[in-house]
């Protein structure tokens, strides 16, 4: 095959194969759980680690992505996200949704004496993975586009979507790290008890919250000045993600004193 048409059949493949978007990235998954594991206690670490088997914190929270291509799990498709419209509130409906499943998991763990060791494994990894995907706006985003998977821009020269932008192309770009989101923790310890306060109706609401400003793009075409004003949303949201992952994984495995 000469290379004028290798070209032309990878653009094609492109056309008819386009590009699957999962929410952070598997970058970004991977920082809400580093950042969980700096605000873990060391019992709670091992007991994660205990029931994650040889997992490492990374591959368990990318683990609800990279088995989407695994048709048995089809039935967790729908519980990355929920839609709601515009001038609507954040409610919880039981089913395939990110707000009842993230609840079910918090619950189910906190009763973990009742599961086997492999059914705890697997809330392990769906709570890892939600916790992430909730505090991404765009997974409790607008119906009417997808959560900006429809809305179609161009940024640095590159089609892709809105939805793809937040999920890890700023992500790569501005080669967000671990310490560029623990710098931002401006929190006192009080104020990281409260946000800890599990309420996931609340925690996606306050992700929804900055939906005005992420649909502000000036346009399909993104310019840095709109990424740059990005950055800091997505650090403090990775941030929180991590934050509250751990106190739920505290809370799960506190050592419960003998009276």
């Amino acid at each position: 095959m000469n290379k004028a048409l290798f070209t032309l059949t990878f653009l094609l493949t492109l056309l008819i194969y386009p590009i699957k978007t999962f929410a952070w990235g598997s970058k970004g998954h991977a920082l809400v759980a580093e950042v969980a594991f700096n605000y873990m206690d060391e019992n709670t670490k091992k007991e994660v680690l205990k029931y994650l088997d040889g997992m490492t914190i990374q591959e368990a929270a990318n683990w609800m992505d990279n088995i989407k291509s695994d048709h048995s799990y089809d039935f967790m498709r729908a519980y990355h996200f929920a839609n709601f419209e515009k001038g609507t509130n954040v409610v919880e409906t039981s089913g395939a949704n990110i707000i009842y499943q993230l609840n079910a998991a918090i619950k189910e763990l906190k009763n973990k004496e009742k599961f086997s060791k492999e059914e705890i494994n697997t809330k392990i990894k769906i709570l890892f993975h939600l916790m992430g995907d909730l505090h991404q706006p765009l997974h409790v985003g607008y119906g009417e586009d997808k959560g900006g998977n429809t809305m179609q821009i161009n940024y640095n020269f590159r089609g892709t979507n809105l939805h793809s932008l937040w999920d890890s192309g700023i992500i790569e770009y501005k080669k967000i790290s671990l310490s560029d989101c623990l710098n931002t923790n401006k929190y006192s310890p009080n104020e990281i008890r409260a946000l800890q306060n599990i309420d996931v109706v609340y925690w996606a609401t306050g992700s929804r919250s900055y939906l005005p400003q992420i649909y502000k793009t000036g346009g399909n075409k993104i310019n840095e000045e709109y990424v740059d004003a990005c950055v800091p949303i997505i650090e403090n949201q990775i941030l929180k993600a991590g934050i509250r992952l751990a106190g739920v994984l505290n809370e799960v495995f506190q050592i419960k004193k003998l009276i």
